[in-house]
């Protein structure tokens, strides 16, 4: 006997998709041990470094930080880069005061042997000093890092950001016991001097890189209203005796074209992605004077120059990532030449090895969909990035390329409890028809189709099931295939899922990604709406039954198709967007221009903010919809949430409203995931009249009222 789509018994229950499902980033090789920064939502979402030996894939990984530290910096709001780890040191941002903190790489300060010790200096505002993408010079004692200054209200309306170093080992001198020693050589917390500033004068700064000879350092840096993927430039200059810059240039990037994790090769030669061809490429930039090895230290530095670019590969693909977080690498040297390197081609990630002096690049064909976020480091002999595929969990890896695929090494998977693969519904990809005009077959958008699947269940024979259609955040982004526990959460239970990667997202070069500019609201809700149709059209979704979810951008996606559009049938919105003028306005500095190339300058545009704003234009939504906020979401505040309250109440359409007090842009905390999930099954179930398996939410449709 079937049962309906919508109320199959699932495996995954709300709590199942947070609990212990650890999220990584900031992944390292030092030593002989790999490195790595987890998120673990069983502990409000808490970071947590860890270690695991190179070569035992037996071992447990050990913690490295106390419980007391939750390893996260704020810088841009959405951090990354956190932690650096050289020579059995580690440094990293702490999320409580966001100063930045030393400590063995042992374990010693989780088991009481070892204190963390600040290194930089209580600023007068809390919190009002942050730090991000720490490297270490090669001298063993100097960090490079970016620091974002917020200064306290009524001073200036934006933080500062700004380039700077600072010793590793405050207060230690000529004479001092070695710095990797006991804190007798550190100064005391009082004493600890402010960093010195190496470059300041622009809106941001990411990826100090110092030259492993010490006497070069490369940068980025951008101006508003540019993101990062719009136009950044690589600038390199000369390090003094003091650490200090001089006689900087910019090699490559400019306002219209961006310039992705600039690195330096073991001899000294400057590489990174650039995308003056349209595709972030991998480019050399050889200094004229040759290499550190091949010069004397006497000698002044050579710099390198823009003439000296050379495109290592040139193809339509993409070797760099839109760099919402610092810390980004998309590539790693290996000690036999080649470059172990990100690409996604056609859409779809790989990590490949090219070989820089042929251009030959080889697809090992690694059993991994997706490389978030990208941090590939190399030791020479490995390389360690975060995997994700379409039929495990995502997992800290290691891989020793001369060895082949065999040998990957799985330091640490997502969760411990892994769905049965007989439950894994595994993604098709999809490309449809869209255009500037709905059913307008002028152009393509992509995406993955999750059809339901569970073995216990027989489906329907005489219906299609409900659809949700996912819109990822952004809206510079992308849906990459992974084994998700969110979209099984639905597939096991009847529903399917469709990730749209609408015109705007990224992977399919910057003519794809720019096709967004000036049509933020428009054209990507129009491709989500086509894929809904689509979807319908070829028989896998019932077309009475359609819902359209996202967060952040992909929230605001969810609002406009609900308020411009009518082929979706309810929608649920996480920290969504619905007054795009309040956010221009009130948004942190990292985006406070992003809506400059998306929507248009203001005020000269405040009109068209007007026309695409959901809240303006709320009598217009009348299928159920429901709003999920945090509390502390500093990038789209609890008040863009209440404006569309307010104006769904003046037009009495049915919805439903949880605010989650401590929850930020993006719900960390594991009770708070588990509380959403089951909230918008509840919201779905009557939304299309089913009913859920299990133990559900109770949820109620508010009518012309507040929530109490």
């Amino acid at each position: 006997m079937s049962t309906p789509y919508g109320e199959w018994p699932s495996p995954v229950a709300p709590e199942d998709v947070a609990a212990d499902v650890r999220g990584f980033a900031s992944v390292a090789a030092d030593g002989d041990a790999i490195y790595w920064l987890e998120r673990r939502p069983s502990e409000g979402g808490r970071g947590v470094v860890c270690r695991a030996p190179a070569d035992d894939p037996n071992a447990e990984p050990i913690e490295l930080t106390p419980e007391d530290l939750d390893v996260r910096t704020l810088v841009h709001q959405y951090g990354g880069g956190d932690t650096l780890v050289a020579d059995g040191t580690l440094l990293v941002a702490n999320m409580d005061d966001q100063r930045l903190y030393r400590l063995p790489a042992d374990g010693s300060a989780v088991t009481g042997d070892a204190e963390p010790t600040p290194v930089t200096p209580e600023p007068a505002e809390p919190m009002g000093h942050r730090y991000a993408d720490m490297r270490l010079a090669p001298d063993g004692e100097t960090v490079y890092a970016v620091r974002e200054r917020h200064v306290g209200p009524g001073t200036e309306s934006e933080p500062r950001n700004e380039l700077v170093r600072f010793p590793l080992y405050p207060g230690a001198g000529e004479g001092s016991e070695d710095a990797a020693g006991s804190d007798a050589d550190a100064a005391s917390d009082a004493a600890l001097a402010d960093p010195v500033v190496v470059a300041e004068g622009h809106d941001f700064y990411a990826a100090p890189r110092p030259a492993p000879g010490g006497d070069r350092i490369a940068y980025l840096r951008w101006d508003h209203p540019n993101m990062p993927w719009d136009g950044t430039e690589l600038v390199v200059a000369a390090v003094d005796d003091a650490g200090d810059l001089r006689d900087e240039r910019v090699v490559a990037g400019g306002p219209d074209e961006s310039v992705v994790s600039p690195k330096w090769s073991p001899d000294g030669v400057l590489h990174a992605a650039v995308d003056p061809t349209g595709w972030w490429n991998l480019y050399r930039f050889p200094a004229g004077a040759g290499s550190d090895a091949e010069r004397s230290a006497s000698e002044s530095p050579a710099l390198p120059a823009a003439a000296d670019a050379e495109n290592l590969c040139e193809a339509a693909a993409a070797f760099g990532v839109p760099m919402w977080t610092l810390g980004v690498s998309t590539f790693a040297f290996l000690d036999d030449g080649r470059i172990a390197t990100l690409v996604t081609e056609d859409g779809e990630p790989s990590l490949r090895l090219l070989d820089p002096d042929t251009g030959d690049l080889t697809d090992p064909d690694l059993p991994y969909t997706s490389f978030r976020p990208a941090s590939v480091r190399s030791d020479g002999e490995r390389v360690a990035f975060v995997g994700h595929r379409t039929d495990a969990p995502s997992a800290v890896v290691s891989w020793r390329p001369e060895a082949g695929d065999a040998a990957t090494t799985r330091h640490r998977e997502a969760t411990d409890d892994p769905l049965d693969a007989a439950y894994v519904s595994e993604p098709e990809p999809v490309a449809f028809p869209t255009g500037d005009a709905v059913g307008a077959d002028d152009a393509t958008a992509y995406g993955h189709y999750y059809p339901p699947h569970n073995p216990n269940v027989e489906a329907p024979a005489d219906a299609a099931p409900p659809l949700v259609v996912r819109v990822h955040g952004g809206p510079t982004s992308r849906s990459e295939a992974s084994l998700s526990s969110t979209v099984q959460f639905w597939t096991t239970r009847g529903v399917g899922v469709l990730a749209v990667n609408y015109r705007g997202s990224t992977g399919y070069g910057r003519a794809f990604r720019e096709a967004l500019k000036g049509e933020w609201g428009v054209r990507d809700v129009l491709d989500c709406v086509n894929a809904a149709r689509h979807a319908a059209e070829e028989g896998l979704a019932d077309p009475d039954r359609l819902a359209i979810s996202g967060g952040s951008a992909g929230g605001f996606a969810v609002l406009a198709a609900l308020a411009f559009h009518d082929e979706f049938d309810a929608g649920a919105s996480y920290y969504g967007v619905a007054d795009l003028r309040a956010l221009a306005e009130e948004t942190h500095k990292f985006e406070s221009r992003y809506l400059d190339g998306l929507v248009g300058p203001l005020p000269e545009a405040a009109d068209v903010y007007e026309a695409r704003s959901p809240v303006a234009h709320a009598e217009e939504i009348t299928e159920p919809l429901l709003l999920l906020q945090g509390g502390e979401d500093e990038v789209v505040p609890p008040a863009q949430a209440e404006a569309m309250i307010d104006a769904l109440v003046a037009n009495e359409t049915p919805y439903a409203y949880v605010e989650f007090p401590e929850e930020r842009h993006g719900f960390r905390d594991a009770d708070s995931v588990a509380r959403a999930h089951a909230t918008e099954l509840a919201f779905y179930g009557a939304a299309f009249g089913f009913e859920p398996a299990g133990d559900v939410a109770d949820v109620e449709l508010l009518v012309g009222e507040r929530p109490n």
